[in-house]
């Protein structure tokens, strides 16, 4: 069994069991999404490309599941902190080929789905090996974090703090499979989620 990540046609992260051991492979999403050599800046609203895909680079067919986290942090180094004030909903991963994917969150009313960090998705069938699916294509960050600003008047001079000064957004994808033998119990135990009942069967 295997499945890998990628991120515009290559590949980010992978786990494949080889003979008898686990070879893992793991990288960071978005290294190459602003030009950094050419002093490009992000711009807000703007859709850049993040084509994510899942692979089924095992030997056998399989069932997939995708993690998908979405934060802001602050902060340098060690220092860095997860910053859970700020919502989640304005970095947007515009997910693509939902018919073949389940989305639970698709059931839930606005209000819980609102400032979720982590969304899951579970690919409707069997992936079978070597075959490839894309679950995301573009993100952006929404114009709204500035707007969110706080303006104070001390001695004449007016200062313009935005709340989301000094943070960064994340992207983190999980990816991993389970086999098709006995899938129905495999599933429930690997991911603690009733197969028929969520339509993956």
């Amino acid at each position: 069994i295997g499945v890998s990540l990628l991120e515009n046609g290559d590949i980010v992260t992978r786990r494949d069991y080889d003979g008898d051991k686990w070879v893992e492979t793991k990288g960071a999403l978005l290294e190459k999404m602003l030009k950094k050599d050419k002093g490009e800046k992000l711009v807000l609203n703007k859709n850049y490309a993040e084509e994510l895909t899942v692979k089924n680079s095992g030997e056998i067919d399989e069932y997939v599941r995708v993690r998908i986290y979405k934060y802001w942090t602050k902060g340098e180094g060690d220092n860095k902190k997860k910053v859970t004030s700020l919502s989640p909903d304005l970095i947007k991963l515009n997910l693509i080929n939902k018919e073949q994917w389940v989305n639970p969150d698709d059931k839930l009313d606005e209000s819980a789905k609102k400032d979720k960090e982590c969304t899951e998705l579970y690919y409707k069938g069997i992936l079978p090996k070597g075959e490839m699916a894309a679950f995301a294509d573009t993100i952006s960050i929404d114009k709204q974090i500035a707007e969110d600003v706080t303006i104070t008047t001390k001695d004449n001079i007016i200062t313009t703090t935005y709340k989301y000064d000094g943070v960064e957004f994340h992207l983190d994808v999980e990816v991993d499979a389970v086999q098709t033998h006995n899938a129905q119990d495999a599933i429930m135990s690997a991911w603690g989620v009733d197969a028929a009942a969520l339509g993956i069967l």
